[in-house]
């Protein structure tokens, strides 16, 4: 309600609060509900998604990661932002959560139980591939 008070835009409002656009666009989707997600984030002006990749990574989860392998790109069907996907390889860190704005836990899980946690549909071919392809 606040932001229609205020008449912001999702970028907006996510601007104003110092959260991402997904997660006002989530709350827009069912505010009541909590969804597990892959960890995600902005790309600054003049970085690289690769960058953006790692450092959302351990910024949200404490673990260090490298990209192995660009998964294609998309616009969000949630959010319409344009995403790019990235296979990722665990280097370092206790996975913990370093955005309680953002989230409300994080945790591992064994790839193959991926989709009890988010339903396949939601995720992006090319991630449920690589996802299954690493099993």
């Amino acid at each position: 309600m606040l932001q229609s008070a205020l008449r912001l835009t999702n970028e907006a409002f996510a601007s104003q609060l110092g959260i991402a656009v997904r997660t006002v666009a989530t709350w827009h989707a069912d505010p009541s509900v909590i969804t597990w997600q892959f960890p995600a984030g902005v790309v600054k002006p003049g970085a690289r998604p690769e960058t953006a990749t790692v450092r959302e990574t351990l910024d949200e989860t404490a673990v260090h990661c490298a990209v192995r392998q660009s998964l294609g790109s998309r616009l969000h069907p949630v959010t319409g932002v344009l995403c790019e996907y990235f296979l990722c390889e665990y280097l370092a860190g206790e996975a913990t959560n370093g955005d309680a704005v953002e989230n409300v836990d994080v945790m591992w899980v064994p790839r193959n139980s991926v989709t009890r946690f988010i339903d396949a549909d939601r995720i992006f071919p090319p991630v449920l591939a690589a996802l299954e392809e690493q099993t």
